[in-house]
């Protein structure tokens, strides 16, 4: 029987997406086409070859990866998307522009693909064309780069006041956007309002983005290098210390280095800046577990599964609470209903989900056996 090596290229694939984050392009490409070696034939790795020949700058290798892919694979308005990028970098916005339509035509309201249309209607000189297209989905709360795309259009049409608009909206949302608070700087220039110019080119230049850092703590954290992952969670939270997301990063480092005191504090500020992270109030459970305060875990894990009904890692760590604290009819219970509630893997890898369950079994086996005694 052959080996199966789809997990193995799984992790080449984690691990290589992870350095491109972190902009180690060689890296990357290296340790995907070994995902690929493992894996021959995926039309997924070879979409992400071409994402990294991209962001290293590299448009005429990315079209050859992206062009072996045929156009009926799922999600294939990403790859359609990713060849218009290439063929705008190759200096062909008209050749960009009917891929970014290609895109569209399967996915009408993919926001990158619009955004990739309008700069390829830039670069063909129609900027009011390219400006239409991106109002026409920047209706409610548009995303960032769509903010920051328009406010370069406005800015390039000479409407300066207006790309301030876009550009403040960003900063509205991420104060510390250093690449915002550069065009902001440059609008007030050509306002000549040298004041508010000189101040946002200023705080460009001191500011430290929490998303960035954020970012990279993930990428270095699924390489390994918790310690290096928990520096830079610890910068981004310097920055905006009511970052959320980035408390809840910080725990799950903390406590695969095996700090579980600042870990539980992590997830504990955490759940408080966001009570609806149900894998917060989950971890937070563990955590308190690991620190043997069993007792305190069963609120976290109650109050997990009240926020996803279907959690099934959060009914097993209860289920094992329960069964530390000598109250077996109960967590036979739980562990039934995560036997259950297999809709609740969607976010975790195979063998993740299989360990899961094997765990489940055995303990349903071990308390079937206390009970009949």
């Amino acid at each position: 029987m052959p080996i199966d090596d789809s997990n193995h290229a799984d992790e080449l694939r984690a691990e290589g997406l992870a350095e491109l984050k972190l902009g180690h392009y060689r890296r990357a490409r290296r340790t995907l086409e070994k995902a690929l070696a493992a894996k021959p034939g995926s039309k997924r790795l070879q979409h992400d070859l071409g994402k990294v020949h991209l962001a290293a700058g590299q448009p005429a290798a990315a079209l050859a990866e992206l062009d072996q892919i045929p156009d009926a694979v799922s999600h294939s308005e990403i790859m359609w998307k990713d060849r218009a990028l290439a063929q705008l970098l190759l200096g062909d916005p008209a050749e960009a522009l009917a891929c970014a339509e290609r895109s569209l035509k399967i996915k009408p309201r993919y926001v990158a693909a619009h955004v990739l249309k309008a700069r390829a209607q830039q670069a063909l000189g129609d900027g009011t064309a390219a400006l239409a297209t991106l109002d026409a989905v920047a209706r409610g709360k548009p995303d960032r780069e769509l903010l920051y795309r328009r406010g370069k259009l406005l800015h390039a049409m000479g409407r300066y006041n207006d790309a301030l608009q876009d550009f403040d909206a960003i900063l509205t949302r991420r104060p510390r956007d250093l690449a915002a608070l550069e065009a902001k700087g440059l609008a007030h220039d050509q306002l000549d309002e040298p004041g508010a110019a000189a101040e946002a080119l200023q705080q460009s230049l001191e500011a430290e983005d929490e998303v960035v850092y954020n970012d990279r703590g993930v990428a270095l954290s699924r390489l390994g290098y918790n310690h290096r992952a928990i520096e830079s969670y610890r910068r981004a939270l310097a920055a905006n210390p009511r970052y959320a997301t980035c408390w809840f990063n910080l725990g799950k480092a903390l406590f695969r280095v095996g700090n579980l005191k600042e870990a539980l504090q992590a997830f504990t500020r955490a759940t408080e800046l966001n009570p609806k992270n149900r894998s917060a109030w989950n971890n937070r459970g563990v955590t308190l577990r690991q620190l043997n305060r069993i007792e305190e875990t069963i609120p976290c894990y109650e109050r997990a599964i009240e926020l996803k009904e279907d959690y099934a890692w959060a009914w097993h760590n209860k289920g094992y609470a329960l069964e530390l604290l000598d109250r077996p009819r109960e967590a036979l219970k739980c562990y039934q209903n995560t036997l259950a509630h297999e809709s609740g893997h969607e976010h975790h890898d195979g063998s993740e989900w299989g360990r899961l369950m094997e765990d489940t079994n055995k303990a349903i086996v071990r308390i079937e056996l206390i009970l009949e005694n």
